[in-house]
């Protein structure tokens, strides 16, 4: 590795089922924590549903503690009736589709839990 390029990694949370979904939370986590890279954490579809429910609250907190923001879906939000559940906990609202054309345009590799 060179030692002054940092990994550009996008977590996007697509399940509602925290066996599929806290692995690549606890990666997220240890990417940056351990490897110092550019990690990016989006909640869409399912996922804000996973997000807004409390079971991986301990992980939302993980994600905050190493300096790692995570987004959420605001269409799928309301579209899932989550918006009060959503706001109690470490997460932006934004438009997926921008954030994700960003990921494109910023070169970050997009992997899915």
């Amino acid at each position: 590795m060179i030692p002054d390029l940092a990994a550009r990694v996008a977590f996007m949370i697509i399940s509602d089922d925290p066996a599929r979904a806290v692995p690549g939370l606890v990666m997220a986590t240890r990417m940056k924590m351990n490897r110092g890279a550019d990690v990016r954490v989006l909640f869409f579809g399912p996922g804000v549903q996973l997000a807004a429910s409390g079971r991986i609250d301990e992980q939302l907190r993980d994600l905050r503690d190493a300096g790692i923001a995570t987004k959420a879906c605001s269409a799928n939000v309301e579209n899932y009736g989550v918006a009060v559940e959503i706001a109690a906990r470490p997460i932006e609202l934004l438009s997926a589709g921008a954030e994700v054309e960003q990921f494109a345009l910023l070169g970050y590799t997009v992997v899915s839990f």
